[in-house]
């Protein structure tokens, strides 16, 4: 039996690979054509880092114009020194698996430009920011791009009575985050929006090869779907037929003694081998057999966590050079999180007045935040919220723990201060940007087992080129650490970012990019990320070229 259903499923995987490969080819082969005419195919080769190891990459990359309508596929091959190919790509093993690896190929679909009165970009989001910022301020999918691939959904739709703005995280997690705002006018000239945000599960941040719910850092068989549990480390898993002495501790997990004789007969017909006058034919069956605890399952077990805002606006001037509105907003955070091992209920976050204006190439942004009880982050939902999101740490005393973000907010008090934000194009040449939160309240210090008074600042900046110069095609450069006493000490956290790019013109068509990405985390547990593995780097080089 247990050989038929190895067939059967084998042969349903043979299924499941060969029309999705053919939906693949017939894609590909579309593009192409199309491609030839729009001169819109472009191709890339280099190595790239995932996952601490080397991987050459061969890509293909079509934008398909249909109008308003584009279409960009990612069309990547990643193999090692030997020739093996890095199989996240091209993982036809289930429906499952199979969904993710063509929804996968899609870099973006676009329907117009974010100013238009309709637009949606459905792929790669590099940065979404809803209403002023209060809750999702320049989230990116992206940011661990191209070790965790995701396809999310950005749109807006302005009408007469009003603006609805939303985004999706990743359509392979079956829409785990989502976040939702409508403007309208309240009375003339004051426009009120609302915001909701909500992720249903913050488990989903953390990696699945194989899709079976157990995440990767606890799965003893990452790559085996029907296997995550090896209590002996012995290489045979659990559920594994052919494990007969699961806890390792030389005794047979067998029901009785029969059982066991009933074992050695069926192996020594096997092997022809008379095993009945050997001294472990009559050996003892386990009668206490010791297993590790059923690891986390994301499928089944969830962690939620979510927000509502409202925001006013007022226009005081609107020129076409100049634009001065005033507005105020506030948040509030459903979920739990945790101090002294004591869930606390997520708080609210204030922001009685701001002002943001606009004039000649500068945008400025200022506001008075307040923290009326704690338990607040404002702009929760940021570029490295997919990093902060859910991760593992392991702790001698208290063993592996998963941290989610939420869980961290228990460490913040009653805070206020204020918020500075300038963007500004410098000439025809640069774009420069810069945010400064000083916030002032109490934030927990563990060494004394209270809250003390102390600094909650985030420095997030970026610098890019915005055409190019000599040889150098593209280059930009960003920086962002929140919620440390002083950003400009640059000692780093599990919030902080940096990373460039830059695109060099080799001529004939070809281009260089170079690409690296730096973030951290903790995973001993003991709030700093300065060991050997806690830094974690993405490097990709590759020549891009359009034919």
């Amino acid at each position: 039996h247990r050989d038929l259903h190895l067939s059967i499923r084998r042969q349903r995987q043979m299924c499941i690979r060969d029309s999705s490969t053919t939906i693949l080819t017939v894609i590909l082969f579309l593009c192409l054509c199309n491609a030839q005419d729009a001169r819109s195919m472009q191709g890339a080769f280099g190595a790239v880092t995932i996952d601490g190891k080397v991987w050459n990459q061969i890509a293909l990359r079509p934008v398909v114009p249909f109008g308003k309508f584009a279409v960009a596929l990612d069309l990547v091959f990643y193999f090692d020194q030997d020739g093996n190919i890095h199989k996240d790509e091209w993982d036809f093993s289930s429906p499952e698996n199979t969904k993710n690896t063509i929804i996968d190929k899609i870099y973006y679909i676009r329907y117009g430009l974010k100013n238009d009165p309709l637009y949606f970009k459905i792929g790669s989001l590099d940065r979404v920011d809803l209403g002023y910022g209060i809750l999702v301020n320049a989230y990116s999918n992206a940011i661990q791009y191209p070790q965790v691939r995701k396809v999310g959904l950005d749109y807006k739709i302005k009408t007469k009575l009003g603006t609805v703005q939303g985004f999706v995280n990743d359509f392979k997690e079956n829409i785990g985050l989502t976040g939702l705002r409508v403007k309208s006018p309240l009375i003339s000239s004051l426009p009120i929006g609302v915001s909701i945000v909500v992720d249903r599960n913050q488990y989903l941040g953390l990696r699945d090869a194989d899709s079976d719910g157990v995440p990767d850092i606890i799965d003893a068989f990452p790559s085996n779907s029907d296997f995550s549990m090896d209590s002996d480390d012995d290489g045979l898993a659990d559920l594994d037929p052919n494990e007969l002495d699961r806890d390792g501790d030389g005794y047979l997990d067998a029901g009785n003694l029969d059982d066991i004789h009933a074992w050695w007969d069926a192996l020594g017909n096997t092997v022809g081998v008379d095993f009945s006058n050997e001294s472990y034919y009559d050996s003892l069956p386990d009668g206490n057999v010791e297993l590790d605890s059923e690891p986390l399952n994301i499928n089944k077990n969830s962690d939620p966590v979510g927000a509502i805002a409202i925001d006013f606006g007022y226009p005081l001037i609107s020129q076409e050079n100049l634009s001065i509105n005033i507005y105020s907003q506030a948040a509030k955070m459903f979920g739990k999180t945790l101090l002294r091992n004591e869930e606390l209920s997520l708080g609210t976050g204030l922001v009685p007045l701001g002002i943001s204006t606009a004039f000649g190439p500068a945008r400025i942004n200022i506001e008075y935040r307040m923290i009326p009880k704690g338990q607040f982050e404002f702009g929760y939902w940021n570029r490295s919220y997919q990093i902060e999101r859910a991760s593992f740490s392991t702790n001698d005393s208290l063993g592996m723990q998963i941290i989610t973000k939420e869980s961290r907010l228990g460490r913040y008090g009653k805070q206020n201060g204020y918020y500075a934000s300038l963007y500004i194009r410098l000439g025809s040449l640069l774009r420069a940007g810069a945010a400064y939160q000083d916030l002032t309240g109490e934030i927990w210090n563990n060494s004394i087992d209270d809250f003390e008074e102390n600094k909650n600042k985030n420095f997030v900046a970026s610098l890019s080129l915005t055409k190019s110069i000599s040889k150098i095609k593209y280059a930009r450069w960003f920086y962002q650490q929140q919620n440390v006493p002083n950003p400009f000490k640059f000692e780093p956290s599990e919030s902080t970012v940096m990373g460039y790019r830059i695109g060099v013109d080799l001529g004939s068509g070809m281009i260089l990019n170079y690409t690296f990405q730096r973030t951290y985390r903790d995973l001993n547990g003991d709030g700093k990320v300065d060991g050997p593995d806690e830094m974690i780097n993405i490097t990709a080089i590759e020549t891009s070229f359009n034919f």
